[in-house]
């Protein structure tokens, strides 16, 4: 009788482990959700809606993508993902605007440390732009002003995210240039306020500028190391006298607590969306990097890029 008893408990313990193997295995058990904070056309957008593509023509996993834009300020949807079900299917997907929000506005208490991190996928350059009638014909006249007018040009921005910090940036290269920065939004909210009148100059990045220049967006530079592919035309802030470059990288991340054959199918599914020609030929058009970076590796650019960005955004706070 003990040794039948015995034997129903090792089968059941068995059946159990057997069980939890698949359970273990099994990720993805429904859609995956993919939250962007910012409006559809920006080079986040396009690069999740890019994986979710390459997912759809190759099944790289037995579930769907669904890729949700939460507009405004990016801390909106990053809190959002930072207080959802850590169940292993929301992910997020920002830039150095996570990292640079942390230094520049510490009330929200958000950080790229309350997220588990996924994986790194490429990045981009950016440009400075103003319409097409601007009275500023080059990135000099802009400069100019803003050193002879500090706080006159009103330029939209992200507080916090890279427009803000690009813009920044921009004014340092040249002692007492000061410009006004208004909290619009992302690409698409800051070519609206462009076009409309609110503001003077933004920045856009390559896929939000090929969007929007039929609109009557004019480029002043390019902040990448070298001119774009897309855009051979327009010298880089470099060739035009402004020593910087500024090209931010794409970040996944989930809620603190997700299970690690999550985070880890995750990122297997994107490093093979990376190799697929979908996203080759997209991120080549949108003049994006095919870099690819996790674990280990990832989080240690994270602290790099974190101990980089920090100067610049406490530069950019108000006083």
């Amino acid at each position: 009788m003990i040794r039948r008893i015995l034997g129903l408990v090792a089968a059941a313990a068995l059946l159990g482990a057997s069980f939890g193997a698949q359970a273990q295995g099994k990720w993805p058990e429904k859609p995956i959700r993919v939250i962007v904070p910012f409006g559809p056309g920006g080079s986040s957008d396009l690069l999740a809606r890019m994986v979710q593509q390459a997912n759809q023509e190759q099944k790289l996993v037995d579930q769907p993508i669904t890729v949700i834009n939460q507009g405004g300020h990016f801390s909106v949807g990053a809190t959002q993902v930072k207080n959802a079900d850590p169940d292993g299917h929301t992910f997020l997907l920002l830039h150095i605007a996570l990292l640079s929000g942390e230094i520049l506005d510490p009330a929200r208490k958000l950080s790229y440390r309350d997220f588990e991190p996924v994986a790194l996928t490429g990045g981009f350059c950016v440009y400075p732009v103003v319409m097409e009638n601007s009275k500023f014909k080059s990135l000099d006249d802009l400069m100019k002003e803003a050193q002879a007018n500090p706080n006159s040009i009103i330029f939209g921005v992200n507080i916090g995210a890279i427009n803000h910090m690009a813009g920044v940036m921009l004014e340092q290269t040249r002692p007492g240039a000061k410009f006004r920065f208004v909290q619009i939004g992302g690409g698409a909210e800051n070519y609206a306020a462009l076009k409309g009148g609110q503001t003077q100059v933004a920045v856009l990045s390559d896929s939000e500028y090929q969007n929007f220049k039929g609109g009557g967006v004019r480029a002043l530079g390019y902040t990448g190391p070298k001119r774009a592919d897309a855009e051979p035309g327009i010298a880089t802030v470099r060739e035009q006298g402004y020593d910087f470059d500024f090209c931010v990288n794409s970040y996944w991340f989930a809620p603190k607590g997700t299970p690690k054959a999550a985070t880890e199918g995750m990122a297997d599914l994107l490093q093979k969306a990376m190799q697929s020609q979908t996203m080759r030929d997209g991120m080549k058009k949108l003049s994006l990097s095919t870099e690819f970076m996790r674990g280990d590796e990832f989080r240690k650019n994270l602290d790099d890029t974190f101990k980089a960005i920090e100067p610049v955004a406490k530069a950019a706070r108000p006083q």
